[in-house]
């Protein structure tokens, strides 16, 4: 019986290496929590207004830089896409189900998606892309430093660059016409800058607004005789029904000129912007920055493109009537028959 512990003393011995071991237990739970989570695949929910180029190509650069980086689609990282096909309450909804689940980043394309996720959450990263004003837009501080959880690529250009090509395409133009979405703040803006230009050079701006893609070609026929040449912004809906509007176009030889580089392959004579592909990798490689690197959306400067292009299409000249100056040919980027 020497050295026999008393069975009570044995029992809480015992209880106390119990409880000691499931502390630890506890512990490790909790620091190896972090880890597994780091080691699943980061969960990306990209939210698209409508269907055109410009914001296609935005998506399908973003997810083309997420691949050259080396990273594979489906297995490395996860990525649910939705388009709301400009319906706001298809839209919210989207917002809302990519916030509940608990996405690792959020990819707004276009103006209204990021203001929605924006108004949804102020904790998970979101990056934008065809937001032209993200500051009147007031999902940024500024431009250097976003300062919340939102950052992104940006194809903003000064309207009068672009509304210049209107005068060198026809020299002393007086009536300029222009369609837009007044609900859209992207739109709306570049609108107020149009009309400074306009005011300023003795030029009529002739503004048609539209709230729906089935407006558009009213909106272009009430312009007949009212302007000699249409501007269209980089405006969501006009541009997702910009086959109205060429039609209307061509009919009654009315040169058509935009800011989203996409339309002059569709038709419209001119297009002087920024490359939506190369903006959107520009967007897929933030992202990466902010899943793998722990970059911080609110010290990540809004993205540009250097370089504005210009793009003209010879056939859709032709059509409208317009002869293209050469001096104008020979700065294109791009050409089209």
């Amino acid at each position: 019986m020497l050295g026999q512990a008393p069975a009570g003393s044995v029992s809480r011995r015992v209880g106390a290496f119990g409880s000691i071991l499931c502390c630890l237990i506890l512990v490790l739970a909790i620091m190896m929590a972090p880890v597994a989570r780091a080691q699943s695949p980061p969960r990306i929910g990209i939210l698209q207004l409508v269907e055109h180029p410009a914001l296609d190509d935005s998506r399908i650069g973003f997810l083309e830089a997420i691949e050259e980086a080396g990273y594979k689609v489906g297995e490395d990282i996860v990525v649910e896409y939705h388009n709301a096909q400009n319906d706001m309450s298809v839209l919210r909804a989207i917002a809302e189900s990519f916030v509940n689940s608990g996405m690792d980043l959020i990819y707004a394309i276009a103006t209204p998606p990021v203001q929605t996720v924006a108004n949804l959450t102020k904790d998970i990263p979101i990056l934008f892309a065809a937001v032209r004003d993200p500051i009147a837009a007031q999902v940024v501080e500024s431009f250097e430093r976003p300062g919340g959880n939102i950052t992104g690529t940006s194809h903003w250009t000064p309207v009068s660059a672009q509304i210049k090509l209107v005068q060198e395409l026809i020299p002393g133009v007086q009536r300029v016409g222009v369609i837009y979405n007044a609900g859209e703040v992207n739109a709306r803006v570049q609108v107020e800058e149009a009309r400074e230009w306009a005011q300023s050079v003795g030029i009529t701006l002739v503004e048609r607004t539209v709230s729906n893609t089935s407006e558009v070609q009213q909106a272009a026929q009430s312009l007949v005789g009212q302007a000699s040449i249409i501007y269209v912004p980089t405006d969501n809906t006009v541009v997702a029904a910009l086959e109205s509007l060429l039609t209307v176009a061509e009919r009654f030889q009315i040169p058509v000129v935009a800011a989203d580089m996409s339309t002059a392959e569709r038709g419209a004579v001119a297009a002087y912007g920024a490359d939506f592909l190369q903006l959107g990798r520009q967007a897929g490689r933030m992202a990466l920055r902010i899943l793998f690197e722990g970059a911080d959306p609110a010290t990540m400067p809004v993205e540009f493109q250097e370089e504005q292009d210009l793009a003209l299409n010879l056939g859709a000249a032709k059509r409208m009537g317009l002869t293209i100056p050469s001096e104008v040919l020979e700065k294109a980027r791009y050409l089209y028959e």
